[in-house]
């Protein structure tokens, strides 16, 4: 089909079902991120005949015959959009992920759109400035000097820009899932569908079958060992209790093979074709019910020292005590009793956990999305 992208003309065909997202990657638009997958979050956003749309869930025929513009059509040349100076000089951003999205949703916005901001950015999500500076780059204000402006050594008391701003708002600046290499492979997993199960037999057969795809590994295939994925540089007190596959799953959605294909769809189709046998053991699914006796153990079998507790799944203890507890109660005007639960929370950044290797001169790269 012929479509027009930033002003040129591209014919290219794109596979059946497959959305404007990928296919304007596919044309080098990399300034098109993926973040939800499913019209949420509008890291995606880009302009079909003047109109915002989230590409991620716009089929690529849409753009047949369209004018289709992306963050990087914005600016004339050197000279940066309005909008685009806007979000620099305020500046409307931090790690900068969703910011051609949200740059991109801004220039469509009428003058009503613009006094109602709560409704208005509901498709575009931010996970780092708490949309304060994003406000603040839709209304104009600007807090930073231009970094060529701020002498050596001035620093400290000024406002210098981010160095790599100009990048940010113009969609030029590279994330991991940005790198271009010739000859990329791609590699999907297979998840386990169980909380809690043992992968008896596994039949690769059907996966290698599939052209296109080049290997496909089980846990007999990698290393015997363990590592932490809190990911500390020091070890603090994680256990080495993750392998690369595992033969047993210890929750839903745990990595049991890897395929790697000539593309994510190869690939992807090579993970349907796996199949498994799993023996499903019991799961518990609170911490009271996981320190019962007789609760199924995760890690029963690891005697690594920094597992408190392996034959009751408990990990670490915190007792911390100062004074008498019987005479705080017998003084205090009042006692509250309850029970508290802190879960563990995530950044839910908009970048999708990533990584990309290559060897060059004899050395392996990893580029990883890491925030």
């Amino acid at each position: 089909m012929t479509i027009n992208v930033n002003g040129q003309i591209h014919s290219a065909e794109p596979a059946p079902g497959q959305c404007l997202r990928t296919f304007l990657r596919e044309l080098g638009q990399h300034g098109v991120k993926k973040g939800c997958d499913m019209g949420d979050c509008g890291a995606c956003t880009v302009h079909i005949d003047g109109q915002p749309v989230h590409s991620c869930i716009t089929p690529a025929s849409r753009g047949l015959d369209r004018h289709v513009t992306t963050i990087e059509g914005l600016a004339d040349g050197d000279d940066l959009h309005p909008i685009q100076q806007q979000f620099l000089d305020a500046p409307g951003f931090q790690c900068g992920f969703c910011t051609a999205g949200m740059i991109m949703t801004t220039v469509a916005m009428d003058d009503e759109q613009k006094a109602d901001l709560g409704p208005t950015l509901r498709g575009s999500l931010c996970r780092c400035t708490g949309y304060r500076q994003i406000k603040d780059a839709i209304e104009g204000n600007k807090a930073v000097q231009a970094v060529a402006d701020v002498a050596a050594g001035d620093a400290v008391g000024a406002s210098p820009g981010a160095i790599a701003g100009r990048g940010v708002v113009t969609g030029s600046v590279e994330y991991t899932m940005d790198t271009k290499i010739d000859g990329l492979l791609h590699l999907k997993v297979v998840r386990s569908p169980h909380a809690h199960a043992t992968a008896v037999a596994i039949d690769t057969s059907k996966a290698l079958a599939v052209p296109g795809v080049l290997a496909v590994y089980t846990w007999k295939d990698v290393p015997d060992k363990r590592y932490t994925t809190a990911i500390h540089e020091d070890h603090l007190v994680e256990p080495d209790d993750t392998l690369i596959l595992d033969q047993i799953a210890r929750f839903r959605g745990q990595a049991m093979v890897a395929v790697v294909g000539e593309s994510v769809a190869i690939a992807e189709e090579g993970c349907r074709a796996v199949e498994i046998e799993w023996d499903v053991h019991p799961a518990v699914f609170s911490a009271e019910e996981a320190i019962l006796p007789g609760a199924p153990l995760l890690h029963g079998e690891n005697d690594d020292p920094f597992i408190r507790h392996p034959d009751r799944n408990v990990l670490l203890e915190l007792n911390v005590g100062r004074g008498s507890l019987d005479a705080g109660f017998a003084e205090a005007d009042a006692v509250v009793e309850a029970t508290y639960r802190t879960p563990r929370a995530a950044h839910a950044h908009l970048e999708t956990h990533g990584s990309i290797t290559w060897i060059e001169d004899g050395i392996l790269n990893v580029r990883t999305s890491s925030q």
